[in-house]
């Protein structure tokens, strides 16, 4: 997430930085459990324990404050996964994907995408946004492996990771909530199992080359 808010808005008093860290998860929390239609300004002010004034000083309205929200929690930092490993850069990824889906923000980014849709004046270049920040580095990490020679050069990146991160997210979709608490406590090992199947499956139907040794001078 971005740096806590600090600056001051204008004249008076600086804003709080507690109370923008309380208002934008409150914000995020409401949305993933109610969607847009149901997510209101009185509604954040509530869960967050904060007068609301202290929420329309800040954001007048329920879109200024679900931007900012959702830009805030869902939106990555740009990574580099680069371990000179095929096999470990995917473990890597897997478990950021799985950490993300089974965190407080999971399910936000999982409605955010439906909602993108429904309204997507508000939601669609946001969703881009999102997709954008967590899909390129983990295409980076297949089209380096094919430059190591780990892979194949036809080996496609969206069925490699359509497979893993699409398996994870499934896991996590499908399992009934009873069992949540046992498949999270499991999920180190499910991430795995899951990352040595993919590998398995990528190197078997693309098979690499790794790159020649470089000739010894005479």
């Amino acid at each position: 997430m971005s740096e806590p808010l600090t600056a001051a808005t204008g004249p008076g008093r600086p804003r709080d930085a507690e109370v923008d860290r309380k208002a934008l998860r409150a914000a995020v929390e409401l949305y993933a459990e109610l969607g847009w239609a149901k997510f209101t300004l009185d509604a954040v002010a509530r869960r967050a324990g904060i007068g609301k004034a202290a929420i329309y000083r800040r954001w007048p309205t329920r879109e200024r404050l679900i931007t900012e929200a959702l830009e805030r929690a869902l939106v990555l930092p740009a990574i580099t996964i680069d371990t000179g490993s095929l096999r470990e850069d995917l473990l890597e990824l897997a478990r950021s994907a799985m950490g993300y889906y089974l965190g407080p923000y999971g399910l936000a980014g999982l409605r955010l995408r439906v909602e993108a849709h429904a309204c997507p004046e508000l939601f669609a270049g946001l969703a881009a946004g999102v997709q954008r920040s967590r899909v390129l580095e983990a295409r980076a990490v297949v089209r380096r492996a094919i430059a190591r020679g780990e892979l194949g050069e036809q080996a496609s990146p969206t069925l490699i990771l359509d497979t893993l991160l699409g398996g994870l997210l499934n896991h996590v979709l499908a399992t009934p909530e009873d069992l949540r608490a046992e498949m999270t406590a499991r999920s180190e090992q499910y991430v795995e199992d899951v990352t040595a199947f993919v590998l398995t499956a990528a190197t078997s139907i693309y098979p690499g080359s790794p790159p020649a040794p470089a000739a010894r001078e005479v």
